[in-house]
């Protein structure tokens, strides 16, 4: 550092010391320009008598090879100096710096140029700089003017010293900061995302004429929609909030075109066909709480009815047009909401995306939690609610706390399961609270307490149906546990096989999954983690777990699972999300005394990884989440056999709704009129009660398999008191695709063979029973009952 004391006359009113500029000469390639650098503005120093001290100045942004000043205003009365003192740097000498002072007094020629050593990189030489008339002797006091020499920088801010840049290449300018609202390559991603949108469209015009690479194209147009979305999630070159936003929302709106292009036309999934009835039902007589045969628990949770009837009746849409909107508004609603909570929770734009883009792979995402559902208009409110708790644990505030309770009537208005799964949730996130907060605040009970006496008053005053409709898949799982225990074995409690590579790409997916949530449970441990909603998250990735577990008892099984997982999924997609952004170790590092699980954790807050490591951790990130994408897709919905729309296939749900079976339900409707008891195949007493309005009987499945008529079947017949009986004769021709004919089917699980003709056709030969109608395929008989 060169420090030069100014000795000039002393004035009456002192002046600020004019900026002294440095010209350096034919600078090496990692130091300055020849040109002269014009001074940045920055505060004087207060340098007392013989001291002084560096500049303090912010850093600027810059290129590498500019320069610096420096400026100085003394406390005393000090000199007037007028000229500027021009200080030229040659690096012909080693080791030396030359200052020529072009300006230096005339009648002291020999002063001109002073010749200093170097001594190191941090000392500090002293310069006399002769005044202008050499007869005027120096003052006593000096002024001081520092000048740091640092390389590189024009702040005069000592920074390190880059090796030299290859003098062939053009020094890459500095990136440019990312406005708020900046899209980044969010529209460029989508787009290649949309090309697999076309291509999932073009697999399943194949698969309605039953083209041969249908599934083919079908699973890559899936991983083209899903996986440069998830690649550019994991990028740390995200621009930022409104990117990662863009890309989930755009995701979510590309995964429900998926699913609308399955069945454009027209309703076809039995739950889809229930709440089409109900909201008709609404449209026509103005009124709620109508009666639903279909589906009796609907009458009391008409939220989702109400929005449809609304639509509807605004717009002039029929009403499965209406139901469409409805749901994919629901459905993007519920997304982008859940993107605003991890973001508050987690305070990173990528976590929040990734998590969105992992619960995407859920077993029920792309087509139940998307269809024309109750519990589809329940989860928006749903989120709401926990993401209005949080604002308000937070911030307080009665708006929010206000907010919240809404929330909770509508959820508990609209769906029966996600009701219960609220409080169940608001009370895990109060319990983490009182646990982990020091010191406690009971208020966090609040909330949880007040959705549940919401939902309870609902469920005992007016949906008093609802505790007996839950009640027959609860015991069917309590039957099915005390069966393993017991080794005892019930055909009705088997559930359907599962095809060895299904299992292993589920399996696969499950274990990428545990490993994350290992790693980040165990990296909160070690730092002894004071957020309880991430310890929230960790009980609730347990009883993900646990719920997998679900899948394999019973006949209903797998759908009680998949239902618990639209909960459950959410906290294992938050702490899935840290575990891939954060770059939380996998497997720990040893510590200095060689200890591997007993090493401290890094701050999870703390973005890891780069180079090499981050490239592999997108890939393989990218990779499980992928994986777990097709592994939804095969074991989800609609079964594997049937993910592609096509002809008509027993007992296959959306496949088994055709233009034979419609036009039955309507002759129901027309000629035999509603509330009829009906007995049918799966498929057909979903037709008669929703587009028949006719009231379904489901037990009647050893009428079909029995192959002679007998006193056993005319008391079922009495029993059930079934009017009529539904018969679809391609039922002997395929066996069921679900595992079971009928609803409730004794032999569900059991069924090596199709139905025979004789059993379908012993209803032709009975004394007392007549065949009403006949379209070829289907057949309506007349049992006699009153």
């Amino acid at each position: 550092m060169l420090i030069l004391p100014a000795a000039t006359p002393a004035v009456n009113s002192p002046k600020q010391a004019a900026p002294i500029r440095t010209e350096p000469d034919q600078a090496e390639p990692d130091q300055a320009e020849p040109d002269q650098a014009e001074p940045d503005q920055a505060e004087p120093d207060q340098a007392k008598p013989d001291q002084a001290e560096p500049d303090q100045a912010e850093p600027e942004q810059g290129e590498p090879d500019q320069a610096g000043t420096a400026q100085e205003e003394p406390e005393h009365e000090g000199p007037n100096l007028e000229d500027t003192v021009v200080l030229r740097i040659e690096p012909a000498v080693e080791d030396t710096v030359i200052l020529t002072l072009p300006e230096a007094p005339k009648s002291n020629p020999g002063d001109e140029t002073v010749v200093i050593a170097l001594r190191g990189p941090d000392d500090t030489v002293v310069i006399p700089v002769v005044s202008s008339t050499a007869s005027v002797a120096p003052p006593t006091d000096v002024v001081t003017a520092v000048i740091p020499v640092v390389p590189g920088r024009r702040d005069g801010q000592r920074t390190e010293v880059a090796p030299p840049p290859d003098p062939g290449r053009t020094p890459k300018p500095a990136r440019a900061r990312r406005e708020p609202l900046d899209l980044g390559h969010a529209p460029a991603v989508l787009t290649i995302s949309a090309l697999g949108v076309l291509m999932v469209a073009l697999a399943y015009a194949g698969g309605r004429v039953s083209t041969g690479n249908a599934q083919f194209a079908y699973w890559v147009g899936q991983v083209v929609v899903f996986t440069p979305v998830v690649v550019r999630l994991l990028s740390r070159r995200m621009a930022g909030v409104a990117e990662s936003f863009l890309l989930v929302m755009g995701l979510a709106l590309h995964q429900y075109l998926l699913k609308w292009m399955y069945s454009p036309d027209q309703f076809r999934f039995p739950d889809e066909l229930q709440h089409w009835l109900a909201t008709t039902i609404i449209v026509q007589s103005g009124e709620l709480f109508q009666p639903n045969p279909a589906l009796p628990p609907a009458e009391h949770f008409p939220g989702l009815a109400e929005l449809g009837a609304a639509v509807a009746e605004m717009t002039g849409l029929p009403v499965t047009a209406a139901g469409v909107i409805v749901a994919g508004i629901a459905h993007l609603v519920f997304v982008g909401v859940l993107f605003a909570v991890v973001l508050r929770a987690s305070n990173s734009p990528a976590v929040a995306g990734v998590a969105c883009a992992t619960y995407a792979t859920a077993l029920h995402y792309l087509f139940f939690n998307s269809m024309f559902l109750y519990q589809t208009a329940a989860l928006p409110f749903f989120m709401l609610a926990i993401w209005a708790v949080r604002r308000w644990r937070a911030e307080g505030g009665r708006m929010f706390a206000a907010l919240a309770v809404v929330s909770m009537a509508l959820t508990t208005v609209s769906h029966h399961v996600t009701a219960l799964a609220l409080v169940a949730t608001l009370l895990l996130l109060a319990v983490a609270e009182l646990v982990v907060d020091q010191p406690r605040r009971w208020s966090a009970l609040a909330m949880p307490g007040a959705a549940a006496v919401v939902v309870a008053a609902w469920i005992l005053l007016v949906a008093t149906d609802v505790l007996g409709y839950l009640e027959e898949p609860v015991d069917q799982v309590v039957r099915t546990v005390s069966q393993l225990f017991s080794g005892e074995s019930d055909p009705a409690s088997t559930s359907a096989p599962v095809s060895v590579g299904q299992l292993v790409v589920q399996g696969a997916g499950l274990l990428g999954l545990l490993v994350l949530y290992l790693a980040v449970t165990r990296d909160m441990v070690h730092r002894r983690d004071r957020d309880w909603w991430r310890w929230a998250a960790v009980v609730g990735g347990m009883v993900f777990f646990a719920g997998n577990g679900v899948r394999f008892l019973g006949q209903n099984g797998p759908e009680i699972a998949g239902r618990l997982s639209t909960f459950t999924y959410i906290p294992i997609s938050i702490l899935a999300a840290i575990g891939l952004v954060r770059g939380v170790q996998l497997i720990p590092a040893k510590d200095e005394f060689g200890h591997r699980w007993r090493a401290a954790a890094p701050a999870i807050d703390v973005v890891m990884p780069g180079g090499w490591n981050l490239y592999s951790r997108v890939a393989a990130g990218s990779a499980m989440i992928t994986l777990l994408m097709i592994g939804a897709r095969a074991g989800g919905w609609p079964p594997i056999a049937s993910i592609l729309p096509g002809p008509y296939l027993a007992g296959g749900y959306e496949r088994s709704v055709d233009a034979y079976g419609v036009a039955s339900a309507d002759w129901q409707r027309t000629t035999l009129g509603p509330g009829n008891r009906v007995g049918g195949d799966a498929t057909s007493v979903s037709l008669a009660s929703t587009y028949g309005r006719q009231d379904p009987v489901r037990e009647v499945g050893s009428l079909y398999y029995a192959d002679v008529w007998g006193l056993e079947q005319d008391d079922l017949v009495q029993r059930v008191h079934v009017q009529y009986l539904v018969v679809d004769r391609r039922l002997s021709t395929q066996l069921p695709e679900s595992g079971a004919y009928f609803e409730s089917d004794p032999r569900s699980g059991q069924i090596t063979s199709p139905l025979t003709v004789g059993q379908l056709g012993k209803f032709d030969s009975l004394t007392g029973m007549d065949r009403l109608y006949d379209n070829g395929t289907v057949r309506i008989y007349r049992t006699g009952v009153q």
